[in-house]
């Protein structure tokens, strides 16, 4: 039961860190002019599910430690994490955009990182 929790979280990264390279990739490509060779990347759809997909294994790694541990620090990580990752694609400036990007991805991936722990933690401490 643990390995598939943890397992979830360890997906939970590589899709943040696939969201976030495609956040990263998309407007580099449109700068450069070459989005025409990967037009796929431009895909709204895709931007939509990559998000999606964030939020909802997010979610369902995190929230059942959360209300078996009732720490409530690693939640709001992740959510703060996913608004900022959302709040990025609002930011003109492209520099700026990847700066407040790469924050939300690792507040991602650094909110699922603490959950393994805690699941870890908890494992040992049944047995």
């Amino acid at each position: 039961m643990i390995n598939k929790s943890i397992l979830m979280d360890k997906f939970g990264i590589c899709l943040s860190v696939c969201c976030g390279l495609h956040c990263l990739i998309t407007p580099l490509f449109l700068t450069l002019g070459a989005l025409e060779f990967f037009d796929f990347l431009a895909n709204e759809q895709l931007e939509f599910a990559l998000s999606l997909g964030v939020l909802v294994v997010g979610i369902i790694a995190i929230l059942p430690p959360l209300r078996l541990h009732r720490n409530y620090s690693v939640m709001v990580l992740f959510i703060v994490g996913f608004l900022v990752l959302k709040a990025s694609e609002l930011i003109p400036m492209l520099w700026m955009q990847v700066s407040i990007l790469v924050a939300g991805v690792l507040m991602i991936i650094i909110a699922h990182y603490f959950n393994i722990k805690l699941k870890i933690k908890h494992a040992e401490r049944i047995k």
